[in-house]
């Protein structure tokens, strides 16, 4: 059995450019990335926190970690538009992650979350229980450190969280659309 894939994107534009950022990805960069076969979806979340620390965050559903892979893929990610160069070569911080979804094997993001606890770490991510959760699902990165990423799918925006993990990364983000 293929498992999904999964891309995500940890973003932050120089405040000045914010509204551009937002403008091309809304406008220009889903677009194109959800008419590349095998995008199977694409959603926008943002967070607050200091400046730096990665506001937007982008999560890109995959028929298989192969999509990453395939010629039509390639040539976008190597054909970048002048805006994308522009935008992304502004950003004070960018990370991208091309993972397999190993945990619920091919489940689907769930369509009423509101907002993301994302989750970084070692393999053994110890991931909390917390009342707001509606889904847990867990990805091996193939591209992007660190490796493991655990993203808890929240019902509500501001749910209630343990303590963060030593040495793991543990931010929640909520739909940029709402």
């Amino acid at each position: 059995m293929m498992r999904r894939g999964f891309l995500l994107t940890m973003t932050e534009p120089p405040a000045a450019m914010e509204e551009e950022f937002n403008a091309w990805y809304d406008t220009e960069h889903f677009p194109e990335r959800l008419a590349i076969l095998g995008f199977r979806s694409a959603r926008r979340w943002v967070a607050a926190g200091a400046p730096g620390e990665g506001k937007y965050l982008a999560t890109y559903e995959l028929d298989s970690p192969a999509v990453l892979q395939s010629p039509e893929y390639l040539a976008r990610y190597a054909g970048a538009t002048p805006w994308t160069r522009r935008c992304l070569g502004r950003c004070v911080l960018f990370k991208r992650w091309a993972c397999e979804q190993v945990q619920p094997g091919n489940g689907d993001a769930h369509p009423l979350a509101k907002a993301l606890l994302l989750l970084t770490g070692e393999q053994g991510i110890d991931v909390p229980s917390i009342a707001a959760a509606l889904q847990v699902r867990r990805f091996v990165a193939s591209a992007g450190e660190p490796r493991h990423i655990a993203l808890i799918e929240l019902g509500s925006a501001s749910p209630r969280l343990p303590a963060a993990q030593p040495g793991a990364l543990m931010r929640v983000y909520r739909d940029y659309a709402a």
